[in-house]
Formats: structure tokens, C-alpha cells, sequence
């Protein structure tokens, strides 16, 4: 009788969708969330058609308002349904606000740099400053928006409700922003779905910097070495100093500026704007808290055995040389409610192309990673 009820009382439509995709034992009330016992229909292994089942039914119930969130319960699988929020509508002027502040922030960032005086009066004499600081500007730009237009299309595509990326800027020598974030209102629904958040923004952001970094190096200057000696003495305010090349960009260098026995690549401001955007995605992609590379993990190993990759991920910064991220990154992990997304399925295993997806992900690290102690 109080499956009866609760039937009865809830939108019809929701019903018939669940009992459309799965066979429902009972339906009760926990609490104040509707919820259904269900079966897989179906002949074969029963857990695996539980993922094509729910997918259907979260892509049937959306539009009507509802997500469904389903969970395994002592012996049998329970099916919530939950109110969808009302789509946000995007304050536009806020976005365009915080774009145009991260703009000037970063041209007055490569503003400083581009006014280095072996750049300026040694290497590229010839070269209009306004010049270096427009592709500067436009290299930064592209390294996080490209980024975070990763993770929103594929968001988009998964029908799930993404603000648009919100620029952070930052102060003159530290590129001129913090980069971008994007507020995602609702969960996905599958680890498949999870996994495909988390890796998008990282590689679209790999590819465009991989791309910019030839153009960069290619505006790079091989130097002998007596002249940076002899330039130390001539501008003492200028800091020189050797950064290690992560190893895309070693790769690229060898191509494009290839560097003999006695001899110095100095960085155009382009090519240290792709050094850092490597710095950044070997960061994101760190299998901890909410980066990217926790999305990821979290989609494989599940909530549990996450929390303790964590751990590993944070000493993996610490060793890295980003101790300072590190920090950061625990404290947030030791907060409540601070945990990767969990998907409205949590029960469904990953597919087998993500997983093979893994390599992928763990080549993009290994080639972005730039090693800190080492400078």
C-alpha cells in the first residue's frame, strides 16, 4: 500500500520511466526522497545491465526535472530520485569583467617580461614591445581557456549544467592569473562520464600548449654562453636563471632550437608561458582532492581507495617540488564534504576504453612534469 501511495504521488511520468528501464520490486519513501527497489531487465550478468539502463533513465529524467541516484543496499539496488535544480542563468557581465581584469593582468605581465633588457636591447632589438606582450597575452589565454573549454564542452555534450569559465587574475610574475574555474551545478552520472571531466581539460590543454611551445621556442634565442656571463655583468638586475624543461618541450627544443656543447636557450616570454601551462596540467593531473587527476583516479578506484591515492598524490607534489601546492592541497582534502564528484551511478565499473584511456593519462603527466627541486 505505500508503494501504491508514493506511486500515486509522484509525478507519473517518473514512474513510468523507472519501471520502463528497470522491474521495480517496491517503491517507498526514505524520508522525503522517493525512492524505487529495482531489478535490471534483461537476460545475461545483471550488474552489467544496470550502467546502459541508468544511463537512459537519468538521460529520460532530466528534462523533467529530476536526477536519479541509485545504490546498492544490502542485497538489492535502490533508485532515489532527486530534484534537479533550475538551470542558472550565466551572469555574463561578470564574466566579461573578470576576462577583460585577466587580460590587462597578463599583458602587464608580459609587459614586465618583454622589458627584459636581453630581450629588449640584446635579442630582440628590432621587435616592437607591443609585439611580445600580444603573443604573450594570447599564449596564456589560449593555455587555460583551451583548458577549461575542455572540461565545459564535454560537460555540455553530457547534458549536465557547467557555468562558463570564470578567469582568475593574478599579480604581475605569476603570469598574470591563476588561470580558470568552472562551477559544475549537478553530478555526472556514470565514473564514465567522471573519467571523460576529468581527462578533457588536461589533454585539450596539453595539445594547445604543445602547439604554442614550437611557436615559442621557435622565437627562443640560442646564445653562447659567454654572452649570458658577460650580460650578468652589464645587467645585474636581471635574474638569470635555469629552469628545467619538462620533457615535451625538451623534445620540441631539440627540433626547433637545438642547443650545442657551450651554449644557452633563452625563452621568448611565449615559450615560458608554455613552461608554465605544462607546470599547470602535470599539477592538475595529480590523482588528489578535486583535480583533475583525482576526477580521474576517483572514476577508477572509487570513493575509498581514492582517499588513500590522495595521500600518495600530495607526496608525489611534495617530491615534485610544489610543497607549497601540496600544503594546500591537504588542507582542502582534510575538509568535509571537499571529496572528488561522485556520480549519480557509483556502482557501474569503468568501461574498459577508459581504462585503456589511463595511458593516456599517465603519459600527458609523465611528459608535462617539471620538476622543481631540480632548478
Amino acid at each position: 500500500m505505500a508503494g501504491e501511495a508514493l506511486l500515486e504521488r509522484l509525478d507519473p511520468r517518473v514512474s513510468e520511466a523507472v519501471a520502463r528501464h528497470f522491474e521495480v520490486v517496491k517503491a517507498y519513501w526514505e524520508r522525503v526522497t522517493p525512492t524505487f527497489i529495482v531489478r535490471p531487465r534483461g537476460e545475461g550478468y545483471r550488474q552489467s545491465l544496470v550502467k546502459p539502463s541508468f544511463k537512459s533513465l537519468a538521460a529520460e529524467l532530466k528534462p523533467l526535472g529530476y536526477l536519479p541516484k541509485i545504490r546498492w543496499i544490502v542485497d538489492s539496488y535502490h533508485i532515489s530520485i532527486l530534484p534537479r535544480g533550475e538551470p542558472v542563468e550565466e551572469d555574463q557581465s561578470r564574466f566579461r569583467l573578470l576576462l577583460a581584469v585577466t587580460v590587462l593582468t597578463i599583458a602587464l605581465d608580459g609587459f614586465l617580461r618583454s622589458r627584459n633588457p636581453v630581450l629588449a636591447r640584446e635579442l630582440m632589438a628590432d621587435t616592437p614591445l607591443v609585439f611580445n606582450v600580444a603573443v604573450f597575452t594570447l599564449g596564456v589565454l589560449l593555455i587555460f581557456a583551451v583548458h577549461e573549454f575542455g572540461h565545459r564542452l564535454v560537460a555540455l555534450r553530457k547534458g549536465l549544467d557547467v557555468s562558463m569559465p570564470y578567469f582568475i587574475p593574478a599579480p604581475p610574475g605569476m603570469g598574470g592569473t591563476l588561470g580558470a574555474v568552472i562551477a559544475q551545478r549537478e553530478p555526472p552520472v556514470n565514473r564514465d562520464d567522471l573519467f571523460d571531466l576529468g581527462l578533457s581539460g588536461p589533454l585539450a590543454g596539453f595539445a594547445v600548449t604543445t602547439v604554442l611551445s614550437f611557436i615559442g621556442l621557435w622565437l627562443s634565442f640560442v646564445v653562447d654562453e659567454a654572452w649570458v656571463f658577460r650580460w650578468m655583468v652589464e645587467y645585474p638586475a636581471t635574474r638569470f636563471q635555469i629552469i628545467p624543461l619538462p620533457q615535451v618541450m625538451e623534445a620540441a627544443a631539440s627540433l626547433v632550437k637545438p642547443t650545442g656543447p657551450g651554449e644557452v636557450l633563452i625563452l621568448h616570454p611565449l615559450a615560458f608561458a608554455c613552461w608554465v601551462g605544462f607546470m599547470v596540467t602535470f599539477i592538475n593531473l595529480i590523482p588528489s582532492w578535486q583535480l583533475d587527476g583525482g576526477h580521474i583516479v576517483r572514476s577508477l578506484l572509487g570513493r575509498e581507495s581514492h582517499k588513500i591515492v590522495s595521500v600518495a598524490g600530495v607526496l608525489l607534489l611534495v617530491v615534485s617540488g610544489y610543497v607549497v601546492m601540496g600544503v594546500v592541497v591537504a588542507f582542502f582534502m582534510m575538509r568535509e564534504g571537499r571529496e572528488s564528484v561522485e556520480p549519480l551511478d557509483d556502482l557501474s565499473p569503468l568501461s574498459l576504453s577508459r581504462k585503456l584511456g589511463l595511458l593516456v593519462y599517465v603519459g600527458v603527466m609523465i611528459l608535462s612534469l617539471v620538476t622543481l627541486f631540480s632548478v
